[in-house]
């Protein structure tokens, strides 16, 4: 009977002996550096702000009113939307893990095969298309991909983003309280009702390279490559509850509507219109990963690793972390069969401003032929973001890889919302290219 040695075990081939994925051509790795290049160096933001300050400084920052034009008195606040919008940059950060970084598992594993005196593809699974496994590449053995992932985000905490309303009184508390109690009563209770009409998409690239060290411990690196786009129409309109005292804008709020046509805002200085349509585009983040696989019990493979965020990205632009992130994981994977399970949990470590999260993954993928890969998902991402924004994210995903030829493997995956908490698409899609070495 001839003798099998797998990679990732401590047995080795002897010596000489060469993988078949060893020693290919380095065009692929050439023209993945060469698209990271076109990409990173493509025009950045069109604003002459930050792309995070766009919906916070609708309306010039804030909102003048006051209760009669002959008056000097003008009462300014902060917009019931700029505070929901205040903490985009930490809601695009738990938005953009939905999009985790391509796994470094790799799609393959070699068999020393002593009658036929090289490396035989093992019959197992190409892999999950979101999570780890346990297992590494083994030792010389390396994998290069580039994987393209589409958001267009649909809600916004259960809200949808095309449709999104704001109330806040017309005048803050402190103004009110120096008015005479008639005008208080006349005043007090009038609105500003502001509705937010909003597109919100993001374009993720990335570019991955993993290399075994030994057959047990792994390494690889990735790099972000990001292009936000963001536009939309806002409307605030002063709405008189009772009937009884309109409050006005200011003669010089920004977007004030002196005359208009519209209903809502016939009356003179009851309105403010204003819009934005913005991009940022540019590198990301880097993303250094390893992994070790410690254990295998024989019902079950564990492994831990670690990945380490570096914020070369823009955060102010959108573009990535604004600090160092630090993400612990435990792995455990098996098979059965054709079928094989996986569980990931892991804990991303942020700074306040990007938001800590906790984080999960389960699934299995199953070998449906020797080219042929299916795969299934649950993610969940939990985080003690003090405003209450994206406290408890959970998505279901589908995957398909495939080998059509040598050691070339094509994904595909869709990702779906099981909860809204949180900025969400309804599909978020996810396309992969993977080359072993």
């Amino acid at each position: 009977m001839a003798r099998v040695r797998l990679h990732g075990s401590n047995s080795r081939p002897p010596r000489g002996a060469r993988s078949t994925i060893h020693g290919r051509s380095p065009r692929l790795p050439r023209l993945l550096a060469t698209a990271a290049l076109t990409l990173a160096t493509s025009p950045g933001s069109s604003l002459g702000e930050d792309l995070s300050k766009v919906i916070p400084n609708l309306f010039g920052g804030s909102l003048a009113t006051t209760i009669s034009q002959a008056s000097d008195g003008l009462a300014t606040q902060e917009s019931a939307l700029a505070k929901q919008f205040r903490n985009l940059p930490a809601v695009l950060a738990a938005a953009r893990s939905q999009a985790p970084v391509p796994s470094a598992t790799g799609a393959f594993r070699f068999a020393w095969d002593s009658d036929l005196d090289t490396f035989v593809r093992s019959e197992q699974s190409l892999g999950p298309s979101i999570a780890e496994r346990a297992t590494t590449l083994g030792k010389g053995v390396m994998t290069v991909g580039f994987s393209y992932t589409y958001s267009d985000f649909d809600t916004l905490e259960g809200d949808d983003l095309s449709d999104l309303e704001f109330s806040q009184p017309a005048l803050p508390s402190e103004f009110v309280e120096d008015l005479p109690p008639g005008d208080q009563q006349m005043f007090g209770d009038d609105l500003i009702i502001t509705n937010l009409d909003m597109k919100f998409r993001l374009d993720l690239f990335y570019l991955s390279a993993a290399y075994g060290l030994t057959d047990d411990i792994d390494v690889s690196l990735s790099l972000a490559i990001n292009r936000i786009e963001m536009r939309g129409k806002a409307r605030a309109r002063i709405v008189d509850v009772e009937n009884n005292g309109n409050v006005f804008f200011g003669t010089d709020q920004v977007g004030v509507i002196k005359t208009s046509t519209d209903p809502e805002c016939s009356q003179d200085f009851v309105c403010a219109e204003d819009s934005f349509d913005e991009t940022a585009s540019g590198t990301g983040d880097i993303f250094l990963r390893g992994k070790w696989h410690f254990a295998d019990t024989g019902w079950a493979d564990f492994a831990t690793a670690a990945v380490l965020t570096i914020p070369t990205g823009n955060g102010d632009d959108l573009l990535g972390f604004r600090d160092p992130t630090f993400t612990p994981w435990l792995i455990a994977s098996t098979q059965f069969g054709a079928i094989s399970p996986h569980a990931n949990i892991g804990y991303a470590f942020r700074s306040g401003r990007d938001v800590s999260q906790f984080q999960w993954i389960v699934g299995a993928d199953a070998r449906a032929t020797d080219w042929l890969t299916l795969g299934a998902d649950f993610l969940g991402y939990h985080d003690d973001n003090r405003d209450g924004s994206n406290d408890d994210v959970i998505q279901s995903a589908i995957a398909i890889k495939i080998n059509p030829i040598d050691q070339f493997v094509l994904g595909a995956g869709f990702q779906f919302p099981l909860n809204r908490d949180g900025l969400r698409a309804d599909v978020v899609y996810t396309g992969q290219i993977e080359y072993t070495f």
